[in-house]
């Protein structure tokens, strides 16, 4: 089983749909079996899914890519 810092290297590619399948089949081994991995998955999930679906505000691309590209690049250097 992967440990939650390689699920934490790996979470942002996931999240995107850009994992092989082997690669998605043992995040999503971990994440069923680690709580703290479980609850920062749903955490992501359900904050990614109000911002979609919220439609409250948009943002131009020029704004909102940077944003998005921060994000990911933090999520991909895992817990500080």
């Amino acid at each position: 089983m992967i440990t939650c810092e390689e699920f934490f290297l790996e979470f942002a590619d996931y999240l995107e749909n850009r994992v092989s399948p082997e690669v998605r089949k043992e995040l999503e081994l971990h994440v069923s079996q680690c709580r703290v991995c479980q609850v920062l998955y749903d955490s992501s999930c359900k904050t990614v899914k109000i911002v979609t679906e919220s439609g409250s505000f948009d943002l131009p691309k020029s704004v909102s890519d940077p944003i998005i590209d921060r994000v990911m690049a933090r999520l991909r250097a895992g817990p500080t």
